[in-house]
């Protein structure tokens, strides 16, 4: 496979990407029909490898947690003081034990969500690689790899979120520290003293995001491939990225600003179709769901049922829409951006490259033959020379 630009690779990625959402010929990357229920299967377990949908899953279970904690401790009254927040009261022994009993089961949904999270990255390398288009075979070769790789993410994890705290904990504690002497008057009277730390938050956050998806990126990247590929113990993983950076290191940052821009790109072309269909849909009911209106409301109590049924039903189904076509959305993205991600790296990594692009096979006639010329004056042997034998 010859070495590719960051540009050069963006068509070839796109071409394999129609070829991974589509069944399997008998000849793989040969076009065949489109099926709805193949190409969702594929995007689904593509939408799987982003952070996204983790993070929203979390964060409903959490708060779900949070909230029925609160309901079942029944926190007798909440009021604010010279802290930011205080509960009245304190806390009782069975409180402090319904905090510790949900914190330990958010880390055990966090740890098997961040499991799950690592095996379907390798299972979708593993699909775009060899497209072959089952999930099982594709799924099961990368126990071991999977773990080793969950637990590169935990330290990176932990790294990253020390590095927020020493950027962060100083302004936080510092404003803490600053409004506990400070009344509500005072306060309103000079907002900037919020402003003064929390512009600063932001753009650490932001900064601290793209360093997130910088690491993200290299570690799915580059650092999967040879796990994958050779069960490489994370140090040559690590070696051969580094030995490309230095190699070509404006091809890289490249790679990683030509990245960003087609994840952002899609993604926006992708939820401007969602809000259209979501749109269509939204009149369409809200349409159907006038004239049940006009005809049922004023029909008593089963008119009435007919119509709260009709406004519940057609809720679920547009946000089942909403929510199957983010997936789908996230999942081409996450398609193409391995596609890209393959292609670029498989260049200058051979064992990659030939297996995206296997070389031609060796047979005889392919071999080149040195050529044959025919000389009507052979030279002269020297006269104590014998001639040579003729058999």
């Amino acid at each position: 496979m010859q070495p590719l630009s960051p540009v050069d690779a963006i068509s070839p990625a796109f071409s394999r990407t129609r070829t991974i959402l589509t069944p399997p010929g008998p000849v793989p990357g040969q076009p065949t029909p489109f099926r709805f229920w193949f190409f969702l299967k594929i995007t689904v377990i593509a939408a799987l490898t982003q952070g996204n949908i983790y993070a929203a899953v979390f964060a409903l279970a959490f708060d779900a947690i949070f909230f029925s904690l609160m309901l079942t401790v029944g926190f007798r009254s909440v009021r604010l003081s010279n802290a930011p927040f205080a509960v009245a009261g304190g806390i009782s022994p069975f409180a402090i034990a319904a905090i510790l009993i949900a914190g330990l089961i958010a880390l055990l949904v966090a740890i098997f969500f961040a499991w799950i999270w690592c095996r379907v990255r390798f299972t979708l390398f593993d699909l775009v690689l060899y497209r072959r288009g089952l999930v099982g075979p594709a799924w099961s070769p990368y126990a071991s790899q999977a773990w080793r790789f969950l637990g590169l993410m935990m330290l990176i994890g932990l790294a990253l979120l020390l590095i927020l705290a020493v950027t962060i904990g100083p302004l936080l504690i510092h404003l803490i520290a600053l409004i506990r002497h400070l009344t509500p008057q005072q306060i309103n009277a000079d907002p900037s003293i919020f402003f003064a730390h929390i512009l600063p938050m932001y753009g650490i956050i932001f900064l601290f995001a793209l360093l997130a998806g910088l690491v993200n990126a290299i570690t799915q990247d580059f650092v999967l491939p040879p796990m994958a590929l050779e069960d490489a113990p994370l140090e040559f993983a690590f070696g051969r990225f580094f030995q490309l950076l230095r190699t070509r290191f404006w091809y890289v940052a490249l790679y990683m600003l030509l990245r960003f821009v087609l994840e952002l790109g899609l993604s926006w072309i992708g939820m401007i179709a969602v809000f259209i269909v979501l749109a269509i849909l939204g009149v369409g009911g809200a349409g159907v769901g006038f004239v049940l209106y006009r005809a049922f409301w004023h029909a008593g109590p089963g008119g009435i049922a007919i119509f709260v049924l009709y406004c519940i039903v057609a809720g679920l189904a547009i946000l089942a829409v909403y929510l199957l076509l983010l997936m789908v959305i996230y999942g081409v993205v996450a398609v193409v951006k391995q596609c890209y991600a393959a292609y670029f790296y498989g260049s200058y990594y051979p064992l990659l490259g030939d297996r995206l692009e296997p070389p031609p096979p060796i047979t005889p006639a392919s071999i080149p033959l040195a050529p044959v010329t025919f000389d009507p004056f052979p030279p002269l042997l020297p006269p104590d020379q014998p001639p040579p034998a003729v058999s």
